[in-house]
């Protein structure tokens, strides 16, 4: 997967800011890229989920944001194969198994060692090489985080002025 960097020119948006002290920008930039990628998690998980049939729950837990430093943050999405079994509640059918929204042909699982364990499928005809099942999402799932990133900028500074306000008002309340 290509790496994907935005830089964003926040210079208009900080010029309020001069009055203030400089621990009540860095206060309101640290607020501002936490909410922020909490804003492009859940908006990437809408996506893929709609895209792919994979539950949204399932998704937000391969998204990680990192605060690299005190001014830039970092988006990370897992894009590996997702195990069947993570999906949902798995459960038997005359043609294989379900889980979630999403059914396997030919699948099984290994019910008396680990009833709710992963979910396998044979590789060939003959009985033992068998392989566990994954759904690939990598060609919805990398889209739909490109559009998040996108409009990323839009909504960090809208998220930007309500934390530069919210930092004025505090100062004018002790004034």
């Amino acid at each position: 997967m290509d790496n994907m960097q935005i830089e964003i020119d926040i210079k208009e948006a900080t010029a309020v800011l001069h009055g203030l002290p400089p621990s009540a920008m860095q206060a309101a930039w640290r607020r501002t890229l936490r909410k922020t990628s909490a804003w492009i998690k859940s908006q990437t998980a809408k996506e893929v989920g709609a895209a792919t049939k994979i539950p949204q729950k399932v998704i937000r837990h391969r998204i990680y944001f990192f605060l690299r430093s005190s001014d830039t943050g970092k988006v990370w999405l897992g894009l590996n194969p997702i195990e069947a079994h993570r999906l949902g509640n798995a459960t038997r059918t005359r043609k294989g198994m379900r889980v979630g929204r999403q059914s396997f042909e030919g699948a099984w699982r290994q019910s008396k060692r680990n009833p709710r364990g992963p979910i396998y499928e044979r590789v060939g005809k003959e009985r033992m090489p068998y392989r566990l099942v994954t759904v690939a999402w990598q060609q919805a799932g990398d889209p739909a985080f490109r559009r998040a990133a996108k409009a990323c900028e839009a909504r960090l500074m809208v998220i930007l002025r309500q934390e530069v306000n919210y930092e004025l008002q505090k100062v004018m309340r002790r004034a």
